[in-house]
């Protein structure tokens, strides 16, 4: 295959090239084709001998001192011929390959990046997980059907610290660590899920012990806090970060009809715990 690059498309654009080069001043022709290489367009390296060859024997360009050429009156001519002729073709070739008429650039717009509000509750609701959900509903159907019953327990970390990444690896740390030790800490019964943006849910069935949400939730506050002062001790870049643990708990009795209800219940004693743990001003 045989490209126009390579033929006469090549040396189309030289012979223009030069004519318009040569308009004002002579020129060695060696100095023009070291100009137009810096462009490194994709036509034959043998066009612009070409264009120049057809040039002079045309009557376009004659020798000037100083191995230049230069351009006749003819060439001149010539030129605006030439001109007038990729004037006429450029807007077709541009629709051909579906590009818009070349224009000024626009200069670049850096936007800010917006900013995320993380700690909204918008957010945590969305990190709320469905599993979760699912779970209490299947739980509540089973204990009201005649199984057992249980208990949920939310755990919330408040981290505050240097930065929102900094943050976010602390929180991402510990939850990680809860989930992953929760057969062994809470029982192999209990079930653990993500809760909110820096949260724990766990659902454990009642074995006759109608405290076990209290003992899994101050389990977990213990869980939760040594996590958080082991990695602030232990990690350089998480110095100086200060937390506050909070939980809360609900067990499941014959009024609570709806995994929402059960749900409700936790999360008020989660607030009730971060306003009875504040200090007072």
């Amino acid at each position: 295959m045989v490209r126009p690059s390579a033929t006469g498309l090549a040396t189309a654009f030289y012979r223009l090239y030069l004519l318009e080069s040569l308009a004002s001043a002579t020129a060695r022709p060696a100095t023009l084709l070291a100009a137009i290489s810096t462009e490194r367009l994709p036509l034959a390296s043998g066009a612009f001998g070409r264009a120049l060859q057809s040039l002079l024997e045309g009557g376009h360009l004659v020798p000037a001192p100083e191995a230049a050429v230069a351009l006749t009156a003819l060439g001149a001519a010539e030129r605006i011929a030439e001109r007038e002729c990729w004037r006429a073709v450029i807007p077709t070739v541009l629709r051909l390959i579906a590009e818009p008429e070349p224009g000024p650039r626009p200069a670049p717009v850096l936007a800010e990046a917006p900013a995320v509000a993380y700690r909204t509750a918008a957010v945590a609701e969305a990190y709320l997980d469905r599993v979760l959900v699912g779970e209490l509903r299947e739980c509540v159907a089973a204990a009201r059907d005649g199984g057992r019953a249980f208990t949920l327990v939310l755990g919330v970390a408040d981290v505050d610290a240097s930065s929102e990444a900094t943050r976010r690896a602390i929180v991402h740390r510990c939850i990680r660590a809860t989930l992953g030790g929760a057969s062994s800490l809470f029982g192999g019964d209990a079930s653990a899920f993500r809760y909110g943006d820096s949260g724990v849910a766990l659902v454990a069935p009642i074995l006759g012990d109608e405290r076990r949400g209290t003992r899994i939730a101050t389990l977990l506050r213990a869980r939760l806090d040594e996590l958080l002062r082991t990695m602030t001790v232990s990690v350089r870049a998480f110095a100086g970060t200060r937390w506050d643990v909070r939980v809360g708990h609900a067990t499941w009795s014959a009024d609570l009809v709806t995994s929402g209800a059960v749900l409700r219940i936790a999360q008020e004693e989660l607030a009730r715990d971060d306003v009875e743990r504040r200090p007072a001003a």
